[in-house]
């Protein structure tokens, strides 16, 4: 009832015209910043809606964005905008999450058909693999064959997994024959998993590609880890600007955090590191008043439907 109660509300806002009012009035020195991290190759975005949605529906977000009117910006601009108060109404930063093959094989032409610029926060290290990223594969996997059906049983067993490859030493090979030996036993069909490249971070030679194609790579950590020691979380810092400077021909100054963990004492870091801005997973529309190394996100999902996308970018919400 109150879901429905809170559609009819939204409903009743857009019909009136109060939407189109406030996205020129409040949202004039607001910057939205979305994040998404995937796009499905099968049926990823069932398995993981929060972070999945199909390449249709993500070609309807570009098409609402263009319907609404907004102003698509590069985030290094719309950051400059924003210190300066000189945005235009209903600005709105595209960012993507670490950097997966779905992004190059999707993403990237719809964003290049739209013309609109992207931040791609990239996490580096498995760029140099063809492999699926370990714990990600074993959440899937888990979930494809039935054995853990809801995510905390699921995340209890993943996380036995990890701790077991970390006391064994496994190497990145070793973990995805593990990987290979779960599907066996449920019976799926691992090679075309492989082959359909699930889970797979860009090889450089693709990051090069969308990066000479005007998409912005920036830091993600190597590790896609935000260790609290100062020299270990520098070290991730600086190997990710290593790797993408070796890819793009770039320096990096923008940093996301990985699954969206953050903490104050991470920022003097950032700034040693020469990092200008880094964003959160936290839900909010940045402003003038907003710290620069925890900037607001809106993550978006499959559950997101049209009017509550628009009521979020004409900044009422």
């Amino acid at each position: 009832m109150n879901a429905t109660l809170k559609k009819l509300s939204l409903q009743t806002l857009r019909s009136t015209g109060v939407f189109s009012v406030a996205s020129h009035l409040r949202r004039r020195d607001t910057l939205a910043i979305l994040c998404y991290h995937g796009i499905s190759i099968r049926d990823e975005h069932v398995w993981e809606g929060g972070l999945y949605i199909t390449p249709a529906q993500f070609r309807d977000r570009l098409a609402w964005l263009r319907d609404l009117d907004a102003n698509v910006l590069p985030l290094g601009e719309a950051f400059e905008r924003l210190r300066t108060q000189s945005l235009p109404p209903r600005s709105v930063v595209l960012t993507f999450d670490d950097g997966f093959y779905d992004f190059y094989r999707y993403a990237w032409p719809l964003l290049s058909e739209f013309g609109y610029p992207c931040t791609l926060y990239l996490t580096t290290y498995y760029s140099r693999y063809r492999l699926p990223i370990f714990n990600l594969m074993i959440n899937y996997l888990l979930w494809k064959g039935g054995v853990k059906v809801d995510q905390a049983s699921r995340g209890a067993e993943v996380n036995r997994y990890m701790e077991e490859a970390a006391s064994g030493k496994l190497s990145t090979e070793a973990k995805d024959g593990v990987a290979r030996g779960l599907a066996d036993s449920l019976k799926i069909n691992y090679e075309q998993i492989l082959q359909d490249r699930m889970f797979q971070i860009m090889s450089p030679e693709e990051v090069a590609e969308v990066a000479r194609g005007g998409i912005d790579i920036q830091l993600h950590t190597h590790r896609h880890r935000t260790p609290a020691d100062r020299e270990l979380f520098i070290r991730e810092i600086r190997d990710n600007t290593r790797c993408i400077e070796e890819i793009t021909g770039r320096h990096p100054t923008h940093f996301c955090y990985p699954s969206g963990v953050t903490s104050h004492e991470f920022l003097p870091w950032l700034k040693e590191c020469g990092v200008v801005t880094a964003t959160t997973c936290e839900a909010g529309l940045a402003t003038v008043k907003s710290e620069p190394l925890m900037l607001p996100r809106y993550l978006d999902g499959v559950a997101v439907d049209k009017l509550a996308f628009e009521y979020w970018l004409s900044g009422l919400r």
